[in-house]
């Protein structure tokens, strides 16, 4: 899959406010600019995307904000924005059995910030009520958020046909999916277990997460990395709903491969937070460190 960043159609909003670091945050950070992406309803609340700069215009974060009221009244079936396939062939998509039991949300971050935030291109938001179905390991069948942050337009994701393999991903994209991200590109004990999805990507499960293990602990968030013909294409925090209540203020690191293969600043940790001036939550991509193609 060709690397395309598709540049959203979305009028900026620029506030500019000197940010007073939580406490995972490593130093106060100097005036900056929050650049408003794209908003989308979501139960009785909104999801929306953001970008925060420096002064002198490096990137800062690449975030979500989840509005407190979204919470009081998720819809527990699925919208309509889900993708489906006909699995049956009986010429209709049956929202219970061919359908991905998920709210979508695909939102555009802002063009204002687009050259700055470049590989990064758009952020696929999914609420899962009943977490992931097999084959995806048993212990994400829990509702939780994606977090999709995306290295490559909707078209290109677009691309990524629904089928009936995988989690309803078209059995040749399925493949193209599985094939292997070199090794010098591959974050350390990051592996490849099958969970291709349609119109997603393929996800690299962190080996050593603890909800991996020997007895499993139970999910409460994860990173996961994202695949496809052999490219990274998505970083993508994965957080239980039960994770989001208030004082939440956390940080973890990021895995980094040895070399990237486009040139582009890339986070180094993702930041969960709850803002009590807003009644919102955010998840965000953090502390960006700029690298070499190679």
């Amino acid at each position: 899959m060709p690397y395309r960043i598709t540049t959203p159609h979305v009028l900026p909003v620029v506030v500019s406010a000197t940010i007073a670091l939580v406490s995972c945050s490593a130093e106060p950070a100097a005036e900056s600019k929050l650049y408003q992406g794209d908003s989308a309803e979501l139960g009785s609340g909104s999801v929306s995307t953001y970008v925060e700069m420096d002064a002198a215009g490096e990137l800062l974060s690449i975030g979500v904000r989840l509005s407190a009221s979204a919470f009081e009244s998720f819809p527990l079936e699925p919208d309509g924005t889900a993708p489906c396939f006909d699995v049956d062939g009986d010429g209709t998509e049956d929202p219970a059995t061919e359908c991905f039991m998920m709210l979508r949300r695909d939102l555009d971050l802002p063009t204002a910030a687009s050259q700055a935030m470049a590989p990064f291109g758009y952020v696929q938001f999914n609420y899962n009520p009943e977490g992931h179905p097999p084959p995806a390991p048993p212990v994400y069948a829990k509702p939780h958020f994606d977090f999709h942050f995306y290295l490559v337009g909707l078209d290109d994701v677009r691309e990524i046909r629904t089928g009936t393999c995988g989690f309803f991903i078209d059995c040749d994209v399925y493949e193209r999916a599985r094939v292997p991200v070199p090794e010098r590109y591959m974050p350390p004990a990051y592996i490849e277990v099958g969970a291709a999805a349609g119109e997603e990507g393929n996800h690299l499960l962190l080996s050593t997460a603890p909800e991996l293990g020997d007895p499993p602990a139970e999910f409460t968030q994860t990173f996961i990395f994202g695949s496809y013909d052999g490219h990274i294409i998505f970083y993508e925090p994965m957080i239980a709903v039960s994770e989001f209540t208030e004082g939440l203020d956390e940080c973890q690191d990021i895995a980094r491969p040895t070399a990237w293969e486009v040139a582009g600043p890339y986070p180094t940790r993702y930041c969960m937070r709850y803002l009590p001036d807003e009644d919102a939550y955010s998840v965000s991509l953090e502390s960006f460190v700029q690298r070499d193609a190679t």
